[in-house]
Order: C-alpha cells, then sequence, then structure tokens
C-alpha cells in the first residue's frame, strides 16, 4: 500500500496538470489564423475550389508572394479594436445606407446582429477596393473556434505588417468563455489613419498592443 501511494499522487498530479492546460491569448490564436491564411494563398488547389477567375485571384498576388518570403512572421504593430452596438450600428448605417431598427428585437437576436455587424467589418474595409477584392478576401477568409476565459467582449485585432497588407481578425466571444474567431486579409484601406476615421464613430475604441509584453 505504501509504495502504491506515491503512484497515485503523481497519477492525480498529473491529470491535475492536464486539466488546467494553459489557454492561448488572443494575440497567439490570431497569428495562428494569419499563418493558415498565409498557406490558403499559396496553393493553387484551394483557390480553384473556390473559383476560376483570374480577377480575383490576382488581388492576391502580391499577398502570396510576401506571405512566401515570410513577411508575416511577425506583425510591426497590432491594434486592438472594440465596439458596443450604437458604434456598430452607426458604422454600418454610414457604410452601407441601411436603416438599423432594432426596436422590438429580443436580446439574443440583438446579439446575433452585434455579431454579424462585428465580423462584416472586414468586407466593409475592403469594399473601397472593389467587388473582386471583397470575394477574394472571402474566399481567403479563415475562422476557428476555441475557449478563452480571459476573453471578455467581443473585439477585434488589426494585425499590421512592414511590406505586407494588414489582417483583421474578430473574435466574437458566446456562452461558457467560447470564442469564434475570423480572419480576413485588409485589400482596401491599410494606414491607420485612414482606418481611424473609418472607425472613428462613438462606441469605436482604437488602442495599440504592447507586442514585447505579448511577445
Amino acid at each position: 500500500m505504501k509504495k502504491l501511494f506515491p503512484f497515485c499522487l503523481a497519477l492525480v498530479l498529473l491529470l491535475a496538470a492536464c486539466g488546467t492546460k494553459k489557454e492561448k491569448p488572443l494575440y497567439d490564436q490570431g497569428l495562428e489564423l494569419v499563418s493558415l491564411m498565409n498557406e490558403m494563398t499559396q496553393s493553387d488547389s484551394y483557390f480553384e475550389m473556390f473559383s476560376t477567375s483570374p480577377a480575383i485571384k490576382e488581388q492576391m498576388a502580391g499577398i502570396a508572394e510576401a506571405a512566401q518570403a515570410g513577411l508575416y512572421q511577425k506583425p510591426k504593430t497590432v491594434y486592438r479594436i472594440t465596439a458596443d452596438m450604437g458604434g456598430l450600428m452607426k458604422f454600418w448605417e454610414s457604410s452601407s445606407g441601411a436603416d438599423m431598427n432594432l426596436d422590438g428585437m429580443s436580446p439574443e437576436l440583438t446579439a446575433y446582429i452585434q455579431a454579424r455587424l462585428f465580423n462584416s467589418c472586414a468586407s466593409i474595409l475592403n469594399s473601397s477596393a472593389g467587388m473582386e477584392a471583397i470575394a477574394a478576401s472571402s474566399i481567403y477568409m479563415c475562422s476557428k473556434s476555441f475557449v478563452c476565459r480571459e476573453a471578455g467582449e467581443s473585439t477585434a485585432y488589426l494585425y499590421i505588417y512592414e511590406d505586407a497588407r494588414p489582417v483583421l481578425i474578430t473574435f466574437i466571444v458566446g456562452e461558457d468563455n467560447a470564442v469564434s474567431a475570423s480572419g480576413s486579409y485588409i485589400l482596401g484601406e491599410t494606414d491607420i489613419e485612414s482606418l481611424s476615421g473609418l472607425f472613428g464613430l462613438s462606441g469605436f475604441q482604437i488602442d495599440e498592443l504592447n507586442l514585447e509584453y505579448l511577445e
């Protein structure tokens, strides 16, 4: 019995360690999506699954070259973008001309609309580059789900690179700390001044992350 006790104790500690596996922060989750998106751009087979348009493929030529050259290995700057429902509605109204009216909608439907509007930000930003840019970005959009207890509220990270197109990752927080992440290349406005102008509405906030702390 005495010999069995240390073995049981070690087993309990091992199971406890497995149960407390450290969660990856949003920044790292976003980088993993960028890596997968880069792989997509370098695969002709992947593109041909969704389109045969040379014009759409041409939209991504520079990104594919940048990915192959390793320019997406490390972002130069990352901005965290947060917004309340009022800011998202104004952003959508100003860009689409739609009339946003949530009267009579349940909290569940309102939350769904908020998540959908947040995920549409990349398409709105790409609209300045034309329909082919929107189509190209949608083909290479990448998503995944994970658990992150530190996520808090839904947010977006804008990854800015030295000589490559930015990537916008949205993190939508659901029940029980579940997070749904979606990544898109930004083919339209690329400088933070222009992006700040687009997001410069009531309810939006843009903060630069401390990459030295994250890395």
